[in-house]
């Protein structure tokens, strides 16, 4: 009777108390040294995440995923004029994140978005390729990772960049990869 009582406290408890593994974050400080530029705060739980592609050389270790992921901080901020990088996350195929704007500060990924989601960036160019099962594991393991502690939404609705502006992004296949998520939803 009290393993009963116990399993059925256990189901009241928010989802914010199961235990989840977050992802490896590799963290701002440790791809750059390049300081963060002016930011906005994003107002937590998070309605959206939005699935992008960087159109880039894919990557397979640390150095090569770090370099990239600089890269792509310096054509945002130096190249575009921008505060930051503009994603939130960057998943490279080595299954490390790769932290950008990071949880809480408002990326420059998806214009109309930006002030309520996150931008989750696939290093590579997933066109007319798939992303590998480890990189769609680590970026579904960030999304659980977020909700578990309050960041996003329990409810998030993780939506392809090309449903809500004008782009290609994540790329096709990727696109379609993502629809087989819970999250995914096929309406803004």
């Amino acid at each position: 009777m009290i393993s009963r009582i116990c399993f059925v406290l256990l189901l009241a408890l928010p989802a914010s108390f199961a235990k989840v593994k977050c992802p490896n974050i590799i963290s701002r400080s440790q791809w750059t040294n390049v300081p963060a530029g002016d930011v906005n705060y994003l107002i937590v739980p998070i309605p959206y995440v939005i699935i992008h592609h960087t159109v880039t050389a894919e990557c397979s270790s640390r150095d090569t995923c770090t370099d990239r992921v600089n890269n792509i901080r310096g054509y945002h901020m130096d190249e575009l004029g921008w505060d930051d990088i503009g994603y939130s996350f960057l998943i490279g195929g080595d299954g490390n994140v790769y932290e950008g704007c990071g949880w809480t500060r408002e990326g420059a990924h998806t214009y109309g978005y930006n002030k309520k989601s996150l931008g989750i960036a696939f290093i590579g160019n997933f066109q007319n390729k798939d992303a590998s099962q480890r990189m769609l594991d680590t970026a579904h393991q960030l999304i659980n990772c977020g909700k578990s502690q309050g960041i996003l939404r329990s409810n998030v609705r993780v939506l392809g960049g090309r449903q809500v502006i004008q782009t290609a992004s994540p790329g096709s296949d990727l696109y379609v990869q993502i629809q087989d998520w819970p999250e995914w939803s096929s309406e803004p």
